[in-house]
């Protein structure tokens, strides 16, 4: 005899929508377990997140992602952050950006360029003396990130050199670098590497963050936690450009005439 299934039932919610009294004007990790607790407490089982990688410059969709391996750190939570609070929290913040940080949490929807804006600089101070006081010592934390960091390397090495250097061309896409590094010529990327290495370091902890704080909060959840995937990479990507043997960078994602365009619609994202 077949044992019987109950019926279960959850929610779906794009976590930038998860805005509490603490966050920065986006839902944040931290947020995930407040709402997780209410689900449950309404007899929901599960919680369905939108995609949480980061998204490209200037891009608001969670489906328009930069890449398949990175989250996005405009999630984090930077009052959590140990090394933001050994700053003294928001004294980091100049009072044209407290002005800021007042009006995002205000704001009907999300700012994104504002929050991203705050986020960065703090975070960067943060690291800044993540670098400084626990890198430079050897410490526990530091040896906790390079631990991370080893684990990791499997996509985390070129896509914080790809960052680092994306940054340094001014996000120009990767196809507008200098042709070595465009095709990652060995001898381009060894300099790149050396040039670049506090960068990529920076870029590393930030992702170090990230996931602490994620599965920080699918732990607290109360309720099974899954996510969706973005439609794609972009084509602009460090996954396009680590791997372009494994994309088709004469063709395009989208889909046929439907009820929703006449046309189709062409996403621009390599298959």
């Amino acid at each position: 005899m077949t044992a019987r299934v109950p019926r279960q039932s959850g929610i779906g919610v794009p976590l930038f929508s998860l805005t509490s009294s603490r966050s920065w004007g986006i839902g944040e990790f931290a947020d995930l377990p407040a709402f997780g607790s209410w689900c449950a407490a309404a007899g929901q089982r599960y919680v369905q997140l939108l995609p949480l990688n980061e998204i490209s410059p200037g891009e608001t969709s969670p489906y328009s992602s930069m890449t398949a391996m990175a989250l996005d750190p405009i999630y984090i939570r930077v009052a959590d952050v140990p090394d933001y609070q050994a700053l003294g929290g928001n004294a980091v913040l100049s009072d044209a950006q407290r002005a800021v940080l007042a009006a995002v949490r205000t704001a009907a929807r999300v700012r994104y360029a504002d929050v991203r804006a705050l986020k960065t600089h703090c975070l960067a101070a943060a690291f800044a003396r993540f670098r400084a006081e626990e890198l430079a010592h050897d410490t526990a934390r530091a040896q906790a990130f390079r631990a991370y960091a080893a684990r990791e390397s499997w996509w985390l090495d070129a896509y914080t050199t790809f960052r680092a250097i994306h940054a340094a061309e001014q996000e120009r896409a990767w196809w507008d670098w200098p042709p070595g590094l465009a095709y990652a010529d060995a001898e381009a990327l060894r300099q790149a590497n050396v040039t670049f290495a506090d960068a990529r370091i920076h870029y590393a902890y930030l992702q170090w963050i990230a996931e602490g704080q994620w599965q920080a909060a699918r732990a607290a959840a109360g309720v099974r936690v899954f996510g969706d995937l973005p439609f794609m990479v972009s084509g602009d990507s460090p996954d396009v450009w680590a791997r372009k043997d494994e994309f088709m960078l004469d063709a395009t994602v989208g889909v046929p005439p439907d009820a929703f365009s006449e046309t189709g619609q062409d996403w621009g994202l390599p298959p």
